[in-house]
């Protein structure tokens, strides 16, 4: 009886680690190692910005660049071969060359879910203007994209931004400094036509980013 006594204690123990370290890990947040700015460079391919009430614009292509240290970024990218209504109208930025759209912003890493462990870029864009035609479009807001690989030093990563539909984001809810945070409507992904009322909208697709040295996204 003493033996089982003593082989309870020692798992319940184990279990107290277990857990202490569970929550030691959740209650910190993601980041970017090493912690020095590092620059980065990435690229995709065909992205789709759908809104709410049905509007679309597709782009061929996308490139990107910024630096990041610790959990924190910026963002300089161009949307390229950017076009409305099916194809037929050209979508271009304020001073930009034809069918390239502007866009800079900032993301912050946080985990996109703790089982199994996940982590995301809050992307947080300024306001971007461009026209289609004689259609002014602006848009601001937030959008959560996963990253991959995390616990592994490499100069090469992907990131994915969904919709769960037209206009919806796939992925809302993140946590930040152990706390369960949700994007609302209105810090969503916001496009607004000829200044009208803003639609939530949702720009997906897959990019690829190369940084200079090899870093590690630590979960």
């Amino acid at each position: 009886m003493k033996r089982l006594k003593v082989v309870v204690l020692a798992l319940m123990a184990v279990f107290a680690l277990g857990a202490l370290a569970s929550s030691t890990a959740f209650g910190a947040d993601p980041e970017a190692l090493p912690t020095a700015n590092e620059s980065y460079t990435g690229e995709s391919g065909p992205g789709t910005l759908r809104t709410l009430g049905g509007k679309e614009i597709v782009c061929t292509s996308a490139t990107a660049s910024g630096s990041f240290s610790g959990r924190t970024g910026t963002l300089h990218g161009d949307l390229k071969g950017c076009k409305s209504e099916g194809g037929l109208v050209t979508c271009t930025g304020l001073g930009e060359a034809s069918g390239v759209i502007l866009t800079l912003g900032s993301g912050l890493l946080v985990y996109d879910s703790l089982s199994p462990l996940g982590v995301a870029i809050l992307g947080t864009l300024t306001p971007v203007h461009f026209s289609c035609s004689i259609v002014l479009v602006e848009k601001s807001g937030k959008a959560l994209c996963l990253i991959t690989p995390i616990e592994t030093a490499t100069k090469h990563f992907s990131v994915t931004c969904e919709q769960a539909a037209a206009g919806d984001p796939k992925e809302t809810v993140y946590w930040e400094g152990g706390v369960l945070k949700t994007i609302s409507t209105a810090e969503g992904l916001l496009v607004s036509f000829n200044h009208a009322t803003p639609e939530m909208g949702m720009l997906t697709g897959m990019g690829l980013g190369s940084t200079i040295n090899n870093i590690t996204v630590m979960g």
